[in-house]
């Protein structure tokens, strides 16, 4: 399941990512998470703007839905845990990761307003699905 999730996923490339507010709202905004098996598990990271508004949003839930669509109704959704990720190791793997992948997946970093993987200007969110679905099927982990 977590492949055909990822093949979805990295050829439509962009995703609508939903926090939750302090009232229970969603909130939505458009980003190009890159997902990999890592860890024993497959997770998801993406560079973002530490804004104030999503950061009290993970802050108070942390979770958040990664909806994939594209004109064929090909979709993948990936329910998961959400959690800054901002050491070291994990910005400079997302850098090169987003760098050195072809287009249209990967991309240069620099868009996101941030010079190198350390610049304080950008933050990495890590992804950890616990449901995946893909082709009308689903993958929940085990509670």
């Amino acid at each position: 399941m977590a492949a055909e999730f990822v093949r979805v996923a990295h050829r439509v490339v962009w995703c609508t990512l939903a926090t939750v507010d302090r009232q229970g709202r969603p909130r939505s905004r458009v980003v190009h998470p890159i997902w990999e098996e890592r860890d024993g598990g497959l997770v998801g990271h993406l560079f973002t703007r530490p804004t104030p508004l999503k950061k009290a949003h993970l802050a108070r839930t942390p979770f958040v839905s990664c909806s994939y669509w594209d004109p064929a109704h090909e979709v993948a959704v990936a329910e998961c845990g959400a959690a800054y990720a901002d050491d070291e190791e994990t910005r400079r793997h997302l850098w090169r990761l987003a760098s050195e992948t072809p287009e249209p997946l990967g991309f240069d970093p620099k868009i996101m307003g941030g010079e190198d993987p350390l610049d304080p200007g950008i933050t990495v969110l890590r992804l950890t699905p616990w449901r995946v679905s893909a082709g009308g099927k689903a993958w929940r982990l085990a509670a």
